[in-house]
């Protein structure tokens, strides 16, 4: 079967998933106000599967596990479509394998395409965001419907395919084990743990002096709209 083929059987699959993980919750359906017969109020139960916050270090990893072998397997179904058989990138997306880290960062410095040659193996910091990033994010068409074990097991099959130190055929995948695996980009990479900005916040009063504003002339095309702030 074409990877075309597989996709369309895919997305059949992961559409029907998503319809019953998102199902419309009736109860908050009755109580949204009604706008236009447009929206419903939010609820937990819709808001779960994207509260996903995995750190670099680790921090909120969930339980579960995954393997290399039950990742290929998943990767085939839902993944090589975009991202190659092996990794090689498909259709304008992402390589998982790229070029040697001193090659990827030869050509970066040099200015010459450092997109095409890029991958997990050269160009992405931390296991557990790439985890994140999985059970975030993919499969592209359908994001948000791989289970925990599925994205555990997708992450080390692919860091298996792009030969990352460490993540072997027998490697399993969880929440211990992942936060352990130097990615080889991680040198290329800097953490700032600090806080966004070291102001402090105003609450009243906050602009000194005169507001500034611009009056000048509006229009649409041929059509003054005469002067607006």
């Amino acid at each position: 079967m074409s990877n075309w083929s597989l996709g369309l059987a895919a997305a059949a699959v992961a559409l029907s998933l998503s319809a019953n993980a998102f199902a419309f919750d009736n109860a908050a359906l009755k109580s949204a106000p009604k706008v236009l017969g447009v929206g419903m109020n939010i609820t937990d139960a819709a808001i779960k599967p994207w509260d996903i916050s995995y750190f670099y270090d680790g921090t909120n990893l969930p339980e579960g596990k995954g393997t290399v072998s039950a990742g290929e397997k998943i990767y085939n179904e839902q993944c090589a479509m975009c991202h190659g058989d092996f990794g090689e990138g498909a259709h304008g997306y992402p390589k998982m394998v790229g070029d040697p880290v001193d090659e990827f960062e030869a050509s970066a410095k040099a200015g010459v395409d450092a997109v095409s040659n890029r991958g997990l193996n050269n160009n992405w910091g931390n296991a557990p965001t790439l985890m994140d990033m999985i059970h975030r994010h993919m499969p592209f068409y359908a994001p948000g419907t791989l289970t925990t074990d599925e994205s555990y097991s997708v992450t080390c099959y692919v860091m298996n395919l792009a030969s990352i130190p460490g993540v072997g055929s027998d490697f399993v995948c969880d929440k211990t084990s992942l936060p352990k695996i130097k990615m080889p980009g991680e040198p290329l990479y800097v953490t700032n743990s600090g806080p966004d900005t070291a102001n402090q916040r105003c609450m009243k009063d906050c602009y000194k002096g005169a507001p500034f504003v611009v009056e000048k002339a509006a229009s649409i095309g041929d059509v003054s709209v005469g002067k607006v702030k």
